[in-house]
């Protein structure tokens, strides 16, 4: 941005809050504030007040989703550039939005990040400041809002000058380690833990062994996570060494909590037992969450060792008493924790052994966890909006899928269907070429929805009109075909793969393409209730006879989108690409070309020299 240009908008964001200040209509306001917004660069020093300032006048204008959506966008982008102080003032309108819609315990969250971000900024009482925000970074450790919690603890662990002593700072760096072993970056974790164990090797014997203590356990998870058992053990000894002589002091259940996840990541079901005794230890309903944590880590075990019968009675009884015990944050971490690993292929189980449609994230309303924006597209039964999930202030896309108006019968149809799509999304590694699906939510309404990470873009069907152009369209289905090597990798069939079903946004060199859609996938393996299901003319002829499919059912699909490039005519299509993708229409799975086939022929059809 020219300085000129910079100076004067400037002065006209001095201009538009002096007039905020003065309770000026905030209808004259908003169309200016638009203007400015989009004349802004993204990285500009001034974007994040201008977007603070718009949040403003759209809550004055009783548009609190907007609002929020703004100044979200704000803080987000204030942290990006260390603006502490339009971090706090960001914070504060948060705060103040939430607190009108009567949310009270997120307006006392945002506003203990908004005065302890804006504190460490400006240097006032810095320590006790960054202990606070220290304190809002375990609370977002705790309610498994990990990306956020890791941002926070490093940006304490980095702060320069530092305000915190060794030991303080060890701490926040122990939790910096957690956070990332929960996002699976074990490997960032290593070398942390090997910094924080030879800083607190020069420090009082007294404070550094519960510091050590603990890093040792984090080290020891890291290992197991990168598939080093004999590091992770290693690690683990050394931390039994430190254990205090009275066996009932709290560090014993760590690390027997720890020994039994790493028993889990070695499949070793003798962790059941250590889990089951720790379990008696806090029946008292106080420690619901202690006991939850323990029948979680015995589901684990269980699912890996093929008994998810037991596994998934385990989950459903700290699940139901989550919800009894009023803690709809544990409950949805037991929802979240089940279904990032092998729980996610027996939810119908967990689910069925609850009793009810609110156990799917019923106390989680989404209403109280999402901020509708704007409907992306319906149809149906089916709707799709972009939203602000408030848990951490991103934009995502929500999937509702409404109950009203069906029978019994169809009900359970649509609800298996729901759990399938989500049951499939979670065992998928994340990739660029496939949307990550963050949660899975209910309400008493009985609506449905699946919330995903937002793919801003068009559909791939919007390309194909007026006049496909295949050098565009080719690149993005070579997308496709990685997405769908994921995906059978996986031993998962999509069965309604289509563009509509295909994101395009723009990539650092260029387009791309990513699915977004499992309504009816299906797992290898799992009992296929949705024979018959799918979208004409992509469906492969045994889905329509309502026979048993497999990865062939994908390959036809596929094929249909690549024929419709050319209008069907195999013959106009490029010459490593007509032959198979003829092929892919036959009518017999057996007959139709392996999708690593297809994929070497969009290789060379997108290669400079073809």
């Amino acid at each position: 941005m020219p300085p000129d240009n910079d100076a004067s908008l400037k002065a006209a964001l001095d201009a538009i809050e002096q007039r905020i200040n003065d309770r000026a209509e905030p209808k004259e306001l908003e169309p200016e504030l638009r203007g400015l917004v989009e004349q802004i660069a993204e990285d500009s020093p001034l974007r994040p007040r201008a977007l603070r300032l718009r949040g403003i006048v759209l809550n004055r204008l009783r548009n609190p989703k907007r609002a929020l959506e703004h100044l979200h966008q704000a803080r987000r982008a204030a942290i990006v550039q260390q603006n502490f102080a339009e971090v706090v003032q960001a914070g504060r309108e948060i705060a103040l939005v939430h607190s009108w819609r009567g949310e009270d315990l997120d307006a006392a969250l945002a506003l203990l990040r908004a005065i302890a971000l804006g504190y460490l900024g400006e240097g006032q009482n810095d320590t006790a400041i960054a202990l606070a925000l220290a304190e809002a970074g375990r609370i977002e450790l705790e309610a498994r809002r990990f990306e956020e919690a890791a941002r926070l603890f490093r940006l304490l662990a980095d702060k320069v000058p530092q305000p915190l002593d060794a030991f303080q700072v060890a701490r926040i760096k122990i939790n910096l380690c957690q956070a990332l072993n929960r996002m699976g970056r074990h490997d960032e974790v290593l070398p942390l833990t090997n910094d924080l164990l030879a800083d607190l090797a020069k420090g009082a014997q007294e404070k550094a062994s519960r510091l050590s203590f603990l890093t040792l356990l984090e080290q020891a998870r890291a290992h197991a996570g990168l598939g080093k058992q004999s590091e992770a053990a290693e690690s683990l000894e050394r931390a039994r060494a430190l254990l205090p002589a009275d066996r009932n002091e709290f560090e014993h259940d760590e690390f027997k909590e720890t020994e039994a996840e790493l028993k889990l990541a070695r499949a070793d079901s003798s962790a059941i037992d250590d889990l089951k005794r720790l379990a008696k230890r806090y029946a008292d309903p106080s420690l619901t969450v202690r006991t939850a944590n323990l029948r979680m880590l015995a589901a684990r075990v269980l699912f890996k060792t093929g008994k998810a019968d037991e596994a998934a009675k385990l989950l459903a009884e700290a699940l139901r008493d989550a919800i009894k015990a009023g803690l709809p944050d544990l409950a949805q971490r037991i929802r979240a924790e089940m279904l990032e690993g092998d729980g996610a292929r027996h939810l119908d189980a967990v689910l069925k052994e609850t009793g009810a449609i609110e156990s799917i994230g019923g106390e989680w309303s989404a209403t109280r966890q999402l901020i509708r924006v704007e409907t992306l597209g319906e149809g149906g039964a089916d709707k799709v909006y972009r939203a602000i999930d408030l848990r951490d202030g991103q934009e995502v896309a929500v999937k509702e899928i409404s109950l009203a108006g069906f029978g019994e019968e169809e009900r359970q149809k649509i609800i298996g269907t729901v759990r399938n799509e989500y049951a499939v999304a979670v065992t998928l590694r994340d990739s660029p070429r496939i949307a990550k699906v963050r949660g899975l939510l209910s309400d008493p309404a009985g609506a449905l929805y699946i919330v995903q990470d937002l793919v801003k873009g068009t559909s791939l069907t919007a390309l194909y009109t007026p006049q496909p152009q295949p050098a565009k369209l080719l690149p993005l289905l070579a997308d496709v075909g990685e997405a769908l090597s994921i995906l059978h990798a996986s031993r998962i069939v999509h069965r309604d793969l289509k563009p509509d079903n295909v994101m395009v946004r723009r990539g650092r060199d260029r387009d791309e393409a990513v699915l977004v859609d499992f309504g009816i996938a299906l797992i290898d393996g799992e009992q296929d209730l949705l024979k018959r299901f799918g979208t004409p003319p992509y469906m492969a002829p045994e889905q329509e006879r309502g026979e048993a499919v497999d990865a062939g059912a994908d390959i036809y699909a596929f094929g249909r989108m690549i024929a419709k490039v050319w209008g069907g005519d195999s013959k106009a299509m490029p010459k490593p690409l007509g032959a198979i993708a003829a092929k892919m229409l036959e009518d017999s799975p057996r007959k139709r070309p392996l999708l690593a086939d297809v994929r070497a022929a969009l290789a060379a059809c997108c290669s400079p020299q073809t």
